[in-house]
């Protein structure tokens, strides 16, 4: 009966150590797809770099021409 015991417990480990790999398979192709995602994301976040400088100093101009207007009124 130990024999017969120990072959069930063999046969939930190694039952339980496929389920973990299979487990650990998809948790890799999940941080891959994240990682595309995310790669994804600063590419496009880039492309945005020159709008951003361009609104940037048009905020930069209208300030200091709020502020030259204030000091010409005072």
């Amino acid at each position: 009966m130990e024999s017969n015991e120990r072959t069930t417990f063999q046969k939930q480990k190694e039952s339980l150590i496929n389920d973990i790999a299979l487990g650990l398979e998809q948790v890799i192709n999940n941080i891959n797809v994240l990682n595309k995602n995310l790669e994804g994301a600063i590419a496009i976040g880039k492309e945005f770099e020159n709008v951003a400088s361009l609104w940037k100093n048009f905020n930069s101009a209208i300030v200091t021409s709020a502020s030259d207007e204030d000091l010409k009124d005072t």
